[in-house]
């Protein structure tokens, strides 16, 4: 899939939660990627020039929008040009990177997607994508936060569930109490666990150490697809 380079349009910026924002850009209908790769924006502030890279979350067959689920970090070089970007402000762009994508020549039936964070998006893309189109799998998603307040997308994931009666969302508490799931997202994997395979996404330690758990459970590496953000 060769890299494209071009510059979208800001249509939509809408914060999730205090400090996710979702934003929403008008691109080139040639532009295509698969689902849970990523694309890279080059910021320019004060003569200073830095790439920043960004999971995909909308699904690949929707054609001319891309949608970037993105985290604001007090003081981080990116996220103060974010925080001030408004809709009609244009963007360069530089993609599709990334080989965390979705086997469909899988033979197994069971899918563990396992997210912490901003690491759901690339997730979220794959779930868009491939849910309709193998009904005969069974796909899972654990999705873990630190407080409710952080559950973005939580309504949307339920939605989801609710239409496909093979997708089953997990949401994780790891710092409050709640009706639902608490704990470590590794808490809420299967007993069983041959015969599936796991992606997991989010920030490295959570993603090394699911991995280290997994791994440590007898899941050969083929069945463990992963990436991590620094």
């Amino acid at each position: 899939m060769a890299v494209d380079s071009f510059t979208g349009k800001i249509i939509n910026k809408e914060y999730l939660t205090e400090d996710v924002i979702l934003l929403s850009i008008d691109i080139p209908e040639e532009f295509t990627f698969k689902a849970g790769q990523f694309i890279i924006i080059v910021f320019e502030k004060d003569g200073e020039k830095k790439p920043r890279s960004y999971s995909i979350l909308s699904q690949p067959s929707k054609r001319g929008r891309l949608d970037l689920c993105i985290k604001i970090v007090e003081g981080g070089f990116a996220s103060e040009i974010f925080s001030e970007l408004n809709e009609g402000d244009k963007l360069n762009f530089k993609g599709p990177f990334g080989h965390f994508i979705f086997n469909e020549e899988d033979k197994n039936e069971d899918f563990w997607f396992i997210a912490g964070g901003t690491g759901l998006a690339p997730l979220h893309s794959m779930l868009k994508e491939y849910l309709a189109k193998s009904p005969s799998k069974k796909f899972n998603l654990v999705f873990g936060v630190r407080g409710k307040k952080d559950l973005f997308l939580h309504q949307d994931l339920l939605d989801i569930e609710q239409k496909n009666k093979n997708f089953t969302y997990l949401p994780t508490l790891t710092r409050e109490e709640w009706s639902g799931n608490t704990g470590r997202v590794h808490q809420h994997l299967p007993k069983d666990k041959k015969n599936k395979t796991f992606y997991i996404c989010g920030l490295k330690e959570l993603v090394l150490e699911t991995k280290e758990i997994l791994e440590e459970s007898g899941v050969e590496k083929e069945n463990i697809k992963f990436e991590r953000y620094s």
